[in-house]
């Protein structure tokens, strides 16, 4: 596992005159995940976030990997990778959350650090009864 103290997106604002500012944004790797374990608890049927399961080594994608044992980031340039493992509601329609589950990070991504997300894999640890 690669790790680092941050995550970097190289970014550039157009301005006056097609002129552009270029530059780097740098970012915490635990704000990376805390707006993904953001993102993933406010689905619908969403209950809690979990521990991950392990990942084979051969499945790795390339990149830096940030990990807080719940959400796992590889951050590949601008892209992301991202697992998370959830307990869904019961009676939840897994199909729809999950899929609810990816949007949502991507667009999270894309509209608040201008990352692009490749793949979110989720695993359903399973479902109880709680408080929506």
């Amino acid at each position: 596992m690669t790790t680092s103290d941050r995550a970097e997106v190289s970014t550039s604002v157009p301005i006056i005159n097609d002129n552009e500012v270029r530059g780097t944004v740098r970012i915490a790797p635990k704000v990376l995940i805390q707006l993904i374990e953001t993102t993933v608890r406010d689905v619908p049927g969403v209950l809690s976030l979990t521990s991950r399961k392990g990942k084979k080594q051969d499945d790795e994608p390339h990149g830096k990997a940030f990990d807080d044992g719940k959400v796992r980031v590889v951050v590949d340039g601008d892209q992301i990778d991202a697992d998370v493992a959830v307990i869904l509601h019961a009676g939840t329609n897994v199909a729809g959350v999950t899929e609810k589950i990816r949007h949502e990070v991507g667009v999270a991504a894309g509209r608040m650090l201008g990352m692009t997300v490749r793949s979110v894999d989720i695993y359903v640890d399973g479902f109880a009864a709680g408080d929506a």
